[in-house]
């Protein structure tokens, strides 16, 4: 078929673009067209179209993909290596300049933490990230948590001794279940930045992992490695009298921590019948972690009663806040009070003068002082009543003495009277006698 003959363009009257169709123009003219085919379809898409509006046709094409000669693929992976390279070294040396920084500048870096207001924020806990409770020996354990009663213990081990004397007593495995290690280390983290904690949120499983914990990361064993040796041969023995002479030689904080240990195991094993922990089980589960043999800890729990005799533990009742709504009443009670805050005033200090200052702190240590003052108040009030009352008594019985002695001089003065009276009767009789014998003795001799 001949598409150039007239024959086609009658039939097939839009495959070439006529000019009789086109767009006007300004004037009113059609625009002609010499375009024809395809090509002058695409020119008269839509009448919205802009007119200098390129067709797809003359649009320039990409050029064709080629594949990349070896020798550019090799310089382009040697330029990767080399950036990975420089970033390593970046990195290394960003590390190393933080290890190099000292903990004073990190420091620094947290206490600049500003509020809305712009005034410096520091925040308690991050301040004793370098001095934990966990991992340190008893003694600056206790320092740095102590229980403010007469008992050097730590409050972490205080505290979950009570727990679980409260709770665990009637629970099958008692410390033989381990707890669930994120709350554990959760509690750790608590204790070691010097936050409240509520121990009654817990598990016993959670309490007693952490209990484990903290005599697992002991640096020293609580019988100490000097004398570790010493107690094993006792054990082997039976030495009792040797034994309480090893005792009384370790240090104080390390006698009350064993003390009570030893009380709590026992009371433990004592409830075999709930607990199902003998001695055996509970020397298996904590041996490991007192640092002694299962021989010595069975001598302790069996000779309980001669080793620590008239120990008892008693729940830990820390010292009252600002915010409490009452305070004693009772003379002892208030003594009691007393020496709680001045411990806490002391630890106060302490931890001030060390460096660990912030509004909280301070706050606490005003607290602390106002309740003192309350209570010594309070104590001298007791006194003044107590002597008055005492005076009082004093008076009243020295005016009954009084009042005896002037009944009884009363008494003796009319006896006196008395006797007297009845002498002179007497001798009044005793001359009118006499007189009436010698006139009838007249009278007879006259006769």
């Amino acid at each position: 078929m001949d598409f150039d003959s007239p024959d086609v363009e009658k039939d097939f009257p839009g495959l070439y673009a006529s000019t009789e169709i086109g767009h006007k123009d300004s004037d009113g003219k059609r625009k002609e067209k010499k375009d024809r085919g395809y090509a002058a379809l695409e020119g008269e898409s839509s009448p919205e179209e802009e007119p200098d509006a390129k067709s797809p046709s003359k649009i320039k094409k990409n050029k064709p993909f080629k594949f990349p000669i070896k020798k550019e693929k090799h310089e382009k992976l040697k330029d990767k290596e080399n950036k990975d390279t420089l970033k390593e070294k970046k990195k290394d040396g960003e590390k190393e300049k933080k290890k190099d920084k000292p903990k004073n500048k990190i420091k620094d870096k947290k206490k600049d933490k500003k509020g809305s207001n712009g005034k410096v924020i520091i925040d308690i806990g991050d301040l004793y990230e370098d001095q934990p409770i966990f991992g340190v020996p008893l003694e600056i354990s206790f320092d740095r948590n102590p229980c403010h009663d007469d008992i050097h213990l730590p409050l972490v081990l205080r505290n979950c001794i009570d727990y679980v004397q409260m709770n665990g007593l009637c629970t099958d495995g008692v410390y033989k279940v381990p707890g669930v290690k994120s709350k554990v280390q959760s509690l750790k983290v608590q204790y070691n930045r010097r936050q409240s904690v509520n121990l009654a949120d817990y598990d016993l499983a959670v309490v007693t992992s952490l209990l484990k914990q903290y005599l697992r990361e002991l640096p020293d064993p609580i019988l100490t490695s000097d004398l570790l040796s010493k107690f094993e041969d006792a054990a082997e023995t039976q030495n009792i009298e040797l034994t309480k002479s090893l005792i009384s030689e370790l240090p104080l904080c390390n006698k009350h921590t064993l003390t009570w240990l030893i009380v709590h195991f026992t009371s433990i094993i004592e409830n075999e019948k709930y607990t199902k922990m003998n001695t055996t089980n509970f020397g298996c589960v904590l041996c490991p972690v007192l640092q002694m043999s299962q021989r010595l800890f069975s001598f302790f729990i069996t000779k309980r009663n001669d080793l620590f005799p008239g120990a008892v533990l008693h729940k830990y009742i820390p010292p009252l806040r600002c915010a409490s709504p009452y305070l004693p009443t009772g003379k002892q009670e208030m003594t009691i009070e007393l020496k709680k805050q001045e411990s806490l005033l002391g630890y106060i200090h302490r931890e001030m003068n060390a460096g660990f200052v912030c509004k909280t702190k301070e706050e606490e240590l005003w607290d602390v002082q106002r309740i003192i003052t309350q209570l010594k108040r309070k104590l001298k009030v007791l006194e003044k009543d107590s002597h008055k009352v005492s005076k009082d008594k004093v008076k009243k019985e020295d005016h009954v003495n009084g009042k005896f002695e002037e009944v009884g001089t009363q008494t003796a003065l009319g006896r006196q009277n008395s006797n007297n009276s009845v002498s002179g009767k007497f001798e009044e009789v005793g001359t009118q006698t006499a007189l009436g014998r010698q006139n009838s003795n007249n009278s007879v001799s006259g006769k």
